[in-house]
């Protein structure tokens, strides 16, 4: 049976309304912006959405229309369901308005204010020219910023270096990088020093589990893979390469 929803028609798909995120609101007006390539000038549009794939939710705009007074934006996760089942699950106290796209519809980016350094990194991973992201509040002395600041390099590093962003090399900088953002909140708590964190970082390598990645980059084996990735800005990175290098030593 298919259903309409903020005049799209959609067949076999179950849809939970969740918060709008920053990321959900830029697409959105990228999608808009392009289709009138208008840059930052508004055009009278009526509905619009936005699919984050990876999220696995679609984001919808409604504009005020003579027909309607109601404008706001709504997203919701999407799950596959049988035909006939099909279902809209809404949360009436998320909010849905359009502020911050009006926002970026007049000229501005969006400020972004993290409340911790989990989601501080994980906007600093967002590609999203429109997004001005701050430090979390917690983080603003001089020693707390450079020990955010390393581990920010150590994130956008990882992140650049494709044998790190799939299968193995994926999975190991999701391990580091929440073994490190446990770390830094800890020396956070005991007042700890940008060396502080340094040392842990090299000590909490030697806990994570390297050999799949290693085993990776010994099969590569590609010189050019090499002079792409060294030097860098991640601890994670200079390890995994190193104790692969020890490892095709011993193999000669």
């Amino acid at each position: 049976m298919a259903i309409r929803l903020h005049s799209f028609i959609s067949t076999g798909k179950r849809y939970v309304q969740v918060e709008t995120q920053p990321c959900h609101i830029t697409g959105l007006f990228v999608k808009i912006s392009r289709a009138y390539d208008i840059g930052r000038e508004f055009a009278n549009t009526s509905t619009w959405c936005y699919e984050c794939e990876e999220e696995g939710t679609v984001s919808f705009y409604q504009a005020s229309t003579s027909n309607s007074d109601i404008s706001g934006i709504w997203t919701y996760l999407v799950y596959d369901c049988p035909e006939g089942q099909e279902q809209v699950f809404r949360d009436p106290y998320t909010d849905t308005s359009t502020t911050s796209l009006d926002k970026l519809l007049s000229g501005q980016n969006l400020f972004i204010v993290p409340t911790d350094l989990k989601e501080y990194i994980h906007y600093q991973l967002i590609d999203n020219e429109y997004l001005d992201i701050q430090l979390p509040f917690a983080w603003y002395a001089e020693e707390r910023r450079g020990i955010a600041n390393l581990l920010r390099d150590e994130a956008k590093a990882l992140k650049e270096s494709s044998i790190f962003t799939q299968g193995v090399g994926k999975e190991y900088t999701k391990a580091v990088i929440d073994i490190f953002i446990q770390a830094a909140e800890e020396i956070l708590e005991k007042g700890g020093s940008v060396e502080d964190f340094e040392v842990s970082q090299y000590e909490l390598l030697k806990q994570i589990e390297v050999k799949e990645i290693v085993n990776t980059i010994v099969e590569y084996n590609d010189h050019r893979l090499w002079q792409s990735t060294l030097p860098s800005k991640s601890k994670a990175i200079e390890y995994a390469f190193n104790t692969a290098l020890i490892h095709i030593s011993q193999m000669n």
